[in-house]
């Protein structure tokens, strides 16, 4: 997926709902309250924090692009994309940003070491300047080497292999796989860098980096599913294993023992209006959340009902014909499986 077809693919989502920056803090995973509640209303969740370094510069220049190619009408409230736009065929991806959240690229930056190592010191070489000089991932690489044996030649060969072999299983073209391969450096070669690796390849720099985010979900993936323990000792603490994030699991503890929504934000010194975001993010991931603490089961069905019949989860939109009921209960029923009793 090149970076232009990501950024149509979310605003079809979103078209006249969210406005032209909500993509690009979707792709840097901001943690904000409508970033986390648009992932859960539109099902964006593979597109979370996919390319948390993007610079805004890039971004803008990419928008340009897509109002001179006629997929984009100017519209300075929402993102108002042309028919052409909304024709296009974009093929399916292999992102997991949810899954993964921007930690592919520690898993990459523990690889490169590994490799690095190995390369140098399976022709008895002890001394090189390290491809990554982050003392807490050194630290981390060297507890790994010991681990699986690094300098028996057995261990070396069983790397390699698996590396080979899991690669093979990922599907992922061929050109991502090169891209990823050449990030990494060993002895005689040295990693290229993004400027690099896009040259060579006829790509926008933006399009290289998101084919390896993309390749290495993919391959990672694999890694989880398949045998290849040597790899998998890479990828710890790389998923997320909880589909909240952290401070709304903070939330969540609190609100078991009893606490109301205003004591939370007290208990914890954070605005009421952060802790309802954690609310939201509650709803739209825990199926049995108890919302009648927050809103009636009257009230839950009449703002579904209203943006039903609106098409739109737009919460103006829905105040608009429900005046009493506040922005917060209008996300939180938006967030709120429809099975909800």
């Amino acid at each position: 997926m090149l970076f232009e077809e990501l950024v149509i693919t979310i605003m079809k989502a979103v078209n006249l709902e969210r406005t032209i920056s909500s993509p690009f803090h979707l792709i840097k995973g901001k943690k904000s309250g409508q970033t986390i509640q648009d992932i859960g209303y539109y099902g964006l969740y593979p597109y979370f924090a996919v390319m948390p370094k993007l610079e805004k510069q890039l971004y803008d220049e990419v928008i340009q692009r897509l109002f001179r190619q006629q997929l984009l009408k100017a519209n300075d409230e929402v993102i108002d994309l042309t028919e052409k736009a909304l024709a296009m065929d974009i093929p399916a991806s292999r992102f997991n940003g949810w899954k993964y959240r921007g930690n592919e690229a520690v898993f990459l930056n523990r690889l490169s070491l590994v490799v690095q190592t190995l390369s140098y010191t399976s022709q008895q070489i002890n001394r090189f300047d390290p491809v990554h000089n982050a003392e807490d991932l050194q630290s981390w690489v060297k507890r790994y080497l010991k681990k699986i044996n690094f300098r028996e030649l057995s261990a070396v060969r069983a790397f390699k292999t698996e590396m080979v072999n899991s690669l093979q299983i990922a599907s992922i073209s061929e050109q991502q796989k090169m891209i990823v391969m050449q990030r990494l450096t060993g002895l005689g070669w040295s990693g290229l860098t993004w400027e690099q690796i896009a040259s060579a390849h006829g790509l926008h720099i933006l399009d290289a980096q998101l084919a390896a985010v993309e390749a290495l979900h993919a391959w990672i993936d694999v890694i989880e599913m398949e045998n290849f323990p040597l790899l998998s000792g890479l990828t710890e603490n790389i998923v997320q294993r909880s589909v909240l994030t952290e401070s709304t699991q903070r939330t969540l503890k609190l609100f078991e023992k009893g606490l109301s929504l205003e004591e939370i934000a007290a208990v914890r010194q954070l605005k009421t209006s952060t802790i309802e975001d954690h609310f939201v993010e509650l709803a739209m991931n825990d199926p049995f959340f108890n919302y009648t603490a927050f809103l009636s089961k009257s009230l839950y069905e009449k703002i579904v009902a209203v943006s039903k019949n609106r098409k739109t989860k737009r919460l103006r939109d829905i105040k608009e014909e429900l005046p009493d009921a506040s922005y917060f209960q209008i996300r939180l029923a938006l967030a709120l499986k429809e099975e909800q009793p």
